[in-house]
């Protein structure tokens, strides 16, 4: 593999695998207005990342993920407490837990050292893209130099794939009449958790590689970009998907090449740059999509 190659297309397979994973399932939480909710889980699992490292004293997958589901699930229950002996609606309810569980996330990075081995409040914010190199291992393999970063996020994408394509239409009936879905057996509760579940996984999965404000925006932008063009759900997560994958390539090469095309000092950070890039994507979009209806 060339010198190009090994640096720039690890990071590139990230960013499109969280993609997959984060933009597939943000379909779903944008259709039952529930965008919130990724966000919440997003800030949420930091405490528990750092408690699995912690106790387990490695970047441990297993161990973070674990933490980091133990956190979201106690996130959620505390939102449900928080909601029933205060009577906040749910967006409230959401923004004080979330914004309690990420504060404590970040001062337990800034008190138990975790930010000695890679683990600190910018690795969390942007994650670490740039980072992910393909080494070339001694023994002449070539699976043990790939990133243990991308493994982790293919296992992700596939996951999420694999709910999309299983439970399509469940989930499709719960967003669209949740009442009639429940009632009529068609999207049970188990599916809901599910849900919840995989978008976690994909969260943890992409926390660590592109960071909490590129999952963020993975979560909500790229289904809000398909939404105002798609005809169908499918239709949406498709389009969703290779608009998602088409900013996540631009963005990369527009913030590694900003000293040239920018006039920036450096290089900038990637993930913040595709962020950005969809973040501005979604008004256009809307924009292009009422031109495009009042000329019709």
């Amino acid at each position: 593999m060339t010198g190009s190659l090994a640096i720039d297309l690890p990071a590139l397979a990230a960013a499109l695998l969280a993609t997959v994973a984060c933009g597939s399932l943000g379909n779903w939480l944008v259709l039952r207005k529930e965008a919130m909710t990724g966000d919440a889980i997003a800030h949420a699992v930091l405490p528990g990342l750092v408690a699995g490292f912690l106790v387990s004293g490695t970047r441990s997958a297993v161990a973070m993920f674990i933490g980091a589901a133990l956190a979201g699930a106690a996130a959620v229950l505390l939102t449900t407490f928080v909601r029933r002996s205060t009577r906040l609606e749910a967006g409230a309810a959401l923004g004080v837990v979330f914004t309690a569980f990420f504060a404590l996330g970040v001062l337990l990075l800034e008190t138990q050292g975790a930010r000695q081995v890679d683990l600190d409040p910018e690795c969390v914010l942007f994650g670490s893209l740039e980072t992910l190199f393909y080494v070339p291992p001694s023994d002449g393999g070539w699976i043990s130099g790939v990133p243990h970063e991308l493994w982790t996020l293919a296992a992700a994408a596939t996951l999420a794939l694999g709910l999309n394509i299983a439970f399509g239409k469940e989930l499709a009936a719960y967003a669209f009449d949740p009442v009639h879905a429940r009632l009529s057996g068609r999207a049970p509760i188990l599916v809901e958790r599910a849900l919840l579940a995989v978008v976690t996984a994909a969260i943890v999965a992409s926390f660590t590689a592109v960071g909490s404000v590129l999952v963020l925006a993975l979560l909500a932008c790229p289904a809000l970009i398909a939404a105002p063009h798609a005809r169908s759900v499918r239709g949406q997560i498709g389009l969703s998907l290779a608009v998602g994958g088409v900013l996540a390539i631009g963005g990369y090469f527009l913030a590694a090449h900003a000293e040239q095309l920018l006039g920036a000092r450096s290089a900038l950070n990637a993930a913040g740059m595709i962020a950005a890039l969809m973040a501005l994507a979604v008004p256009c979009s809307h924009a292009v999509h009422a031109l495009v209806s009042r000329r019709a």
